[in-house]
């Protein structure tokens, strides 16, 4: 079961477009559960109380952790309004987006912070690698049984996967992505290994202040509360912090869906510049790139796919034929 969870998230993530989470992570993952997998019902209760839970995943699987997390959270906002399931101590959680839209299907509102990720995001002003990429995703649930609205997105321009990616694929990167210690742009995608080198906060040269102050506030709720610690010299983060909360609370479903949905109305119709197609509510390119990939497939990389082979054939499982 726990394999096919964390299997599923990886091709749920390639089909969804973020191919920086996809299945490229295949070879690892499966080396590392085969090596000593921990499973979620090794965890130890740190605290609880009838709205939150706080979990010490003594290093199990993260993507089958905050799974599980997510249907916790929303057992307990049934009866307290706010479910709030913390966890340390648990392996690379994936895509964090893959998570608040199973809350969204159950009418509520699902939140997911993580102070995790490699240390790698340079403070406004600087190229010293002082905090993680400290990502977070929000959902909401749409009417007439419409995949929900959901926003995925790192305190850092881009997501370390994505720099990944060029690496695999041999491309350069942009220019405002990863900068050197004079400031200059990196280009060579290589240099992201070198720990001098820094990717920029959210907002970039002139705006990063505003990423850089919100990957703090994310190191100040989600490290104290869920008992990870914040990041620092000598360690800390990894904690993951999931929240649903019941819409009907507060006010019935349908009014509430009548009324995102006038929102994102509203904004899409905003007239397009020259050059863009349309303009989209959080999630739909996500969906729209799934209903094309469904048919088309996904494109892994002839390196990608020969890692696959590799860690295939140590687990004796035959490989597909390609042309």
């Amino acid at each position: 079961d726990d394999a096919r969870i964390v299997a599923d998230h990886l091709v749920d993530s390639h089909l969804l477009g973020h191919d920086s989470h996809g299945t490229w992570f295949l070879p690892s993952y499966a080396r590392s559960m085969k090596k000593g997998y921990i499973p979620w019902e090794d965890r130890d209760l740190i605290r609880e109380n009838p709205a939150i839970a706080l979990y010490d995943g003594k290093g199990g699987n993260g993507i089958v952790a905050v799974t599980r997390a997510v249907d916790l959270a929303i057992e307990k906002a049934r009866t307290t309004t706010f479910g709030f399931i913390g966890l340390k101590s648990v392996s690379h959680i994936g895509r964090l987006g893959d998570y608040p839209p199973r809350i969204a299907a159950q009418g509520m509102l699902g939140m997911v912070w993580l102070n995790g990720g490699g240390l790698f995001l340079a403070p406004h002003g600087s190229a010293d690698r002082r905090l993680r990429p400290e990502p977070i995703a929000f959902s909401a649930p749409r009417a007439n049984g419409q995949p929900p609205f959901m926003l995925d997105m790192t305190m850092t321009v881009v997501a370390g996967g994505k720099i990944e990616q060029k690496i695999i694929r041999g491309e350069p990167l942009p220019p405002g992505w990863l900068i050197d210690q004079q400031g200059n742009d990196v280009t060579d995608a290589e240099q992201y290994r070198d720990t001098s080198t820094g990717v920029l906060p959210l907002g970039g040269r002139q705006f990063g202040h505003k990423g850089h102050g919100l990957a703090m506030m994310v190191e100040m709720l989600v490290g104290p509360l869920t008992h990870a610690g914040c990041t620092k010299e000598d360690g800390g983060g990894g904690g993951v912090m999931v929240l649903a909360i019941d819409i009907s609370a507060f006010t019935d479903l349908d009014s509430y869906t009548d009324e995102v949905e006038a929102l994102a109305e509203w904004v899409c119709s905003a007239r397009p510049l020259p050059g863009v197609d349309k303009i989209y509510a959080p999630g739909e390119i996500e969906e729209e790139t799934r209903q094309q990939r469904m048919v088309s497939g996904i494109d892994l990389p002839e390196m990608v796919w020969e890692k696959i082979a590799e860690v295939a054939d140590e687990m004796n499982v035959t490989m597909p034929l390609i042309d």
